[in-house]
């Protein structure tokens, strides 16, 4: 079990009804059990969360939900496991229709936590709110994956194209032009021009 796994099993022990959440940055890719078996020596130390837009008045109503963070992190306080970050998605740079593009990760091992992330685009263009050395090394470790496992991927092109309609918080603005830049720049570094272009298990894109 990586380190995600521990800690999205901890929050379902925890939970007290079912229970929705989207997962993003290193997590998503650690929950899916596509992608999980091959990334063994990978592990997070926390879990990322995106609320998306018209939930956040159920989400901050939900006591069960928050209560159960709370358990969680007193209890994997000592192994530096964490839920720390909760974004509303006005926060996190994504593409206007992302919610209709997310993967369920299921877990039989999982009572009442289900788990979503958002497709591979998405989570590439997550990394433009800075475009740093460690987002373009976590686009480039994504992107390589994907080959790996046979699977099809965003090209440059369509990277670009989305980050050309990306919704970009008020924060990330200055910066995003030149971070996106450098994100699709690494892309095409890979030689990543496949045609095949989408998350196979996200719907197609609209």
């Amino acid at each position: 079990m990586n380190t995600a796994q521990v800690i999205a099993s901890t929050l379902d022990r925890h939970l007290q009804a079912p229970t929705e959440v989207i997962v993003f940055g290193s997590a998503a890719l650690l929950l899916d059990p596509e992608f999980a078996p091959q990334l063994s020596g990978r592990m997070t130390n926390d879990i990322d969360l995106i609320i998306p837009a018209g939930r956040e008045l159920i989400i901050d109503a939900d006591a069960q939900f928050w209560a159960a963070i709370e358990a969680t992190n007193r209890e994997l306080a000592d192994r530096a496991l964490y839920i720390t970050h909760i974004f509303p998605e006005q926060e996190v740079v994504l593409t206007p229709g992302w919610k209709q593009h997310v993967v369920p990760l299921p877990d039989p091992a999982l009572c009442r936590l289900r788990l979503f992330r958002p497709r591979i685009l998405d989570l590439i263009v997550s990394k433009m709110g800075r475009g740093d050395l460690q987002d373009q090394a976590d686009v480039r470790s994504m992107l390589t994956l994907q080959r790996a496992m046979g699977l099809p991927a965003p090209t440059a092109t369509e990277i670009a194209q989305a980050a050309g309609r990306a919704v970009v918080p008020e924060v990330y603005r200055e910066l995003f032009p030149k971070a996106a830049a450098r994100i699709v720049a690494c892309v095409r570094q890979l030689g990543q021009d496949d045609p095949r272009s989408r998350d196979p298990r996200a719907p197609a894109s609209g």
